[in-house]
C-alpha cells in the first residue's frame, strides 16, 4: 500500500470524526424543540446568529477547507503513476494481442520471431518471395522519407502490397482483421524493434545476367521479349539509366492491381533488397542484350499479346501470346504490368 493511499485513508477518517462530532453538537441543540413543528420554533437570537450558527458555519468550512487543501495535491501527485499504470496495463494487454495475432497470421512468411522468412511467390508457387524482417524496420527506415512508421506500418497492414504476396488484413479492403486487432499487430512489432540493423545483400557475388534470370525472367521473358510484363528491347528508348534504375528501386504500382514488385527497401523488403551496385548491375546486363537494330517500335511499350489481348501501357505492335502450359496454368496471366 502506498503512502498516498495511507494519508488519503487518514485524512477521510479524520473528517469523518469531525462530522460526527459536529452533527452530535448539533443534536445537543435540537433536542429542547425536536418535538416543535418547524414552522412554531423560535428563529435565532441575534446572539445567536452572532456567535452559535455562525461559529458552525466557520467550523464547516474550516474542515471542508482543510480537506480539500490536502486530499487535491494528494490526489494531483498520485494520478501521473496512476495513468502510467493504466497505460502500461493497456500496452501489455495489446502486446499479448498482438503477439497472438501475429503468430496466427503473419508467423508463417515473417517468421515466429518477425525476422524474416518467405512465402509462395506471387508468380510461380513453386518459387519463394521473401518476406522481410520487421525487427529492424524502424531502424532501416531513420533517413527515410517516411516520418511515420507506425502509420506506415498499419497502412502496409490494412490494405497489403498489391502484386506481392503480402494480402489486405482490414475489413475495408476486403481483410478479417478490425482496427483495434491491427493496431495490436502493429504495438507488438514495434515493442520488439532492434537497435541494429544487419545489412544484407543477397546480390553481392551474382552477376547482372544471374539477377535478371532470378527476379525477372518470369515477367519478361528469357530474351527480354515480354511476357507478363512489356518487353526491354528498346527499354532505354522509352528511359534514360536513372529511370531503369528508380523502377528497380521501387517497383510501379498500378490501379487495377497489376505491378512490378520493388527491389530494394523502399517497400521494406529487406531480404530482396539489392544494393544500387546489384540493381545497376541488372541496368548493364539490360544494355549488353539490346539488339544491334532495334525494332522501329522500340520507343513504345510492346506486350506479347496478340489482337483481341489486353493493349500495352504505351500500345505498339503486339507479338504472339505464349501458349499456356498446362502444368503452370498461372504462366501466361491475363493482365500485362506495366514496367520497365
Amino acid at each position: 500500500m502506498s503512502v498516498t493511499v495511507i494519508v488519503i485513508g487518514v485524512l477521510a477518517l479524520t473528517a469523518v470524526a469531525v462530522i460526527v462530532l459536529l452533527l452530535a453538537n448539533a443534536a445537543r441543540g435540537r433536542r429542547a424543540v425536536q418535538d416543535v413543528p418547524p414552522a412554531l420554533r423560535p428563529g435565532y437570537s441575534d446572539d445567536e446568529l452572532e456567535r452559535r450558527v455562525i461559529e458552525r458555519y466557520m467550523g464547516w468550512g474550516l474542515v471542508l477547507t482543510i480537506f480539500f487543501a490536502v486530499f487535491l495535491p494528494a490526489y494531483w501527485l498520485r494520478e501521473p503513476s496512476r495513468l502510467t499504470g493504466q497505460t502500461q496495463a493497456a500496452f501489455v494487454a495489446n502486446f499479448e494481442r498482438g503477439e497472438e495475432l501475429f503468430v496466427e497470421n503473419c508467423a508463417m512468411c515473417h517468421g515466429a520471431n518477425a525476422e524474416g522468412g518467405g512465402a509462395p511467390s506471387t508468380y510461380d508457387p513453386d518459387d519463394s518471395w521473401p518476406a522481410p524482417n520487421l525487427t529492424t524496420i524502424v531502424k532501416r527506415y531513420e533517413d527515410s522519407p517516411v516520418t511515420d512508421i507506425r502509420d506506415y506500418l498499419e497502412t502496409t497492414i490494412e490494405r497489403g502490397r498489391p502484386g506481392t504476396p503480402m494480402p489486405a488484413w482490414g475489413a475495408q479492403y476486403g481483410g478479417p482483421m478490425t482496427d483495434q486487432q491491427m493496431s495490436d499487430i502493429t504495438d507488438w512489432i514495434l515493442a520488439n524493434q532492434k537497435a541494429e540493423v544487419i545489412e544484407a545483400d543477397p546480390a553481392a557475388n551474382k552477376s547482372g545476367e544471374e539477377l535478371y534470370q532470378q527476379n525477372c525472367v518470369r515477367c519478361h521473358g528469357r530474351e527480354l521479349e515480354g511476357f507478363i510484363g512489356p518487353s526491354l528491347v528498346g527499354v532505354f528508348e522509352r528511359h534514360n539509366e536513372q529511370t531503369v534504375l528508380g523502377i528497380l528501386r521501387n517497383g510501379i504500382f498500378l490501379a487495377n492491381g497489376v505491378s512490378m514488385p520493388p527491389w530494394q527497401e523502399a517497400y521494406m523488403y529487406e531480404d530482396a533488397r539489392y544494393t544500387d551496385a546489384a540493381l545497376e548491375r541488372i541496368v548493364d546486363y539490360l544494355k549488353s542484350q539490346q539488339p544491334d537494330t532495334l525494332p522501329e517500335d522500340a520507343g513504345q511499350y510492346r506486350t506479347p499479346y496478340g489482337d483481341g489481348g489486353p493493349a500495352g501501357a504505351g500500345g505498339g505492335t503486339d507479338q504472339t501470346a505464349p501458349e499456356e502450359d498446362p502444368d503452370d496454368p498461372g504462366a501466361a496471366a491475363s493482365e500485362p504490368a506495366t514496367d520497365a
